[in-house]
């Protein structure tokens, strides 16, 4: 399926962007090939078969939970650029004025 200047205007506007002679043509072949694409699968018997989320088996590999000691604070942050009150110090993002 070939498009149309209009269709490749109205896909710029939305876009917010200009294209040249060059990538726009570059474009328009290539937004051809992926609705040939689609197209072809629509023609896809799909009767029959439950929704799945992935192509194949999958099955997540889960490790199961454990406790484990965390590393103590003074050391993490004696690494950190600034630190306060134990915590790590960042500048302020919000002004004073602004609350």
């Amino acid at each position: 399926m070939e498009l149309s200047d209009q269709e490749l205007e109205h896909l710029e506007r939305l876009a917010r962007v200009k294209l040249s002679g060059e990538a726009r043509e570059r474009l328009r072949a290539q937004l051809a090939r992926i609705i040939e694409l689609v197209q072809k699968l629509q023609t896809v018997d799909t009767a029959g078969l439950e929704p799945r989320a992935y192509v194949g088996e999958f099955k997540p590999e889960l490790r199961a939970d454990e406790v484990k000691a965390c590393l103590p604070r003074d050391e993490i942050l004696a690494v950190s650029p600034d630190a306060k009150y134990g915590f790590y110090a960042v500048p302020p993002v919000i002004e004073a004025d602004e609350l």
